[in-house]
């Protein structure tokens, strides 16, 4: 079987999305599949190549002419001449499935679409782009979902149940650091891995900071990320006067990820659902709980299912800063449920959260289409 990948997001684009379609198509490749890629060329410089994978860049949008996308189909289009697939995966239901859409109507190619969920919640708020998206979704042969939530939006789209398959995002680091931190982290460490956006919660645990330092004086916050709420964060840091106490790191590749895995004591991410922006899964809790860390989330969108609420770590009520609050002093002050709960966490990824099972379900949905 032959199958051509278009997704604006690939390694060493920095996200979960671009691991995700990297980690699957590897797992593929090794099952026979052979593979073609396509990327937005500001995303890789030269085309690479290895048996039965060939990853190459190409201009995806129109500067000038709308709609921009139209350039996309032409370049799939010209791709058609020389690889021939059976199948076009579809990484981002808008703008690519559009361009993907067109090219099934006029070559006949069937497509399916793999969904995380801001990707379908927000084109939901237009109504052009909510029929756009319907199209797309109700034409595909079937969808994958990164979670259980993501699955239910689908539904509530009218996605018939059995053309839906759950293929979650598994860990993409490896618990093998070279060097715990210790300079100038003391041992009471919280730490949050991800996007700087309201909706991860960092500003609330930075706000929660100053309740907790009155019993907890040696506590310190790392926050790992980058994104567009850095200011407010800043801001916010300063006008608390918690820059000996909260750093804010960029520019960390997944290789550091490990060290600072390692060297904190709970991994803490609030997240909540803001005017249709929810989590979709949460794919830095399982990277956390891979490391035996206990992890604190909110109970909103798929960070439901990346943690067992007091089975692999604690949910918070999104917005209480008073739950927020007690959660963490929970664990702080009890490393023995700590530590009960990070080792289940562990567990439970090395055992769920494998990508070869993950390419397996997609396997047995590819071998359907035949």
């Amino acid at each position: 079987m032959k199958i051509l990948l278009i997704t604006m997001e690939w390694p060493p684009f920095k996200g979960g999305v671009g691991n995700y379609y990297f980690n699957l198509t590897n797992e593929l490749v090794k099952q026979g599949i052979e593979m073609k890629v396509m990327i937005p060329e500001a995303k890789l410089e030269n085309e690479s190549q290895k048996p039965n994978l060939t990853v190459f860049a190409c201009p995806f949008f129109y500067r000038f002419f709308w709609p921009k996308w139209l350039r996309l189909y032409f370049e799939i289009k010209k791709t058609l001449k020389n690889f021939k697939p059976d199948l076009i995966w579809v990484g981002q239901v808008l703008p690519v499935g559009e361009a993907v859409y067109l090219i099934k109507q006029n070559f006949k190619i069937p497509y399916f679409v793999s969904t995380h969920g801001l990707d379908i919640l927000m084109p939901q708020k237009k109504l052009r782009k909510d029929k756009i998206l319907k199209k797309i979704l109700n034409n595909a042969e079937f969808i994958t979902a990164n979670s259980e939530f993501t699955k239910k939006e689908l539904l509530d789209l009218e996605i018939p149940d059995e053309k839906i398959e759950i293929t979650y995002p598994c860990p993409n680091i490896q618990n093998n650091p070279s060097q715990r931190l210790v300079d100038p982290w003391p041992k009471k460490t919280l730490l949050t891995v991800g996007r700087l956006v309201k909706r991860k919660g960092q500003e609330k645990v930075i706000e929660a900071m100053p309740k907790l330092l009155e019993k907890f004086p040696d506590l310190t916050y790392l926050i790992i990320g980058e994104g567009p709420d850095k200011n407010n964060l800043e801001q916010k840091i300063e006008n608390l006067n918690l820059n000996s106490k909260i750093k804010i790191l960029n520019n960390i590749i997944n290789s550091e990820l490990a060290e600072y895995y390692s060297s904190a004591d709970i991994f803490v991410m609030p997240v909540e659902n803001l005017e249709g922006d929810a989590e979709g899964f949460g794919i830095v809790y399982l990277e956390a709980a891979l490391f035996g860390l206990p992890v604190i989330g909110g109970k909103s969108g798929g960070a439901k299912e990346a943690i067992l609420d007091n089975e692999t770590g604690l949910l918070v009520e999104p917005g209480n800063q008073k739950d927020l609050i007690e959660k963490i002093t929970l664990l702080l002050e009890d490393r023995v449920l700590a530590e009960k709960l990070g080792e289940a966490g562990k567990e439970r990824v090395l055992k769920e959260f494998i990508w070869k099972n993950q390419a397996d379900k997609l396997m047995l949905k590819l071998n359907d289409t035949k």
